[in-house]
């Protein structure tokens, strides 16, 4: 398969979050990135990072595999190489804000 073919065709994606009775199922296109992947899940969640009434500070992680995915500008395409499946989990991290 070409890269122009590989870029065209669509990836069936799953993300799994812990506290969601279901994950978050999608296709989507070779070309999406991780950062407009992330920005999706988040709303379909309904999760929102940053700051917190309480004075922590929330963040979300994408997980492929054992890797956390920092790079938002990689596309899906890239993550899933020859498969047409993507697994992912997602991630809370809390920080306390001072005291």
């Amino acid at each position: 398969m070409s890269t122009e073919q590989s870029e065209k065709r669509d990836l069936r994606v799953v993300v799994h979050y812990p506290p969601a009775a279901e994950p978050y199922r999608k296709e989507a296109p070779a070309t999406e990135t991780v950062g407009q992947l992330k920005s999706d899940v988040l709303a379909a969640f309904g999760l929102k990072e940053g700051p917190q009434p309480d004075g922590s500070n929330v963040s979300y992680t994408l997980y492929f595999g054992k890797r956390d995915l920092q790079d938002m500008s990689e596309t899906l395409g890239a993550l899933a190489g020859h498969s047409e499946e993507l697994q992912f989990k997602l991630a809370q991290q809390i920080t306390q804000g001072a005291a």
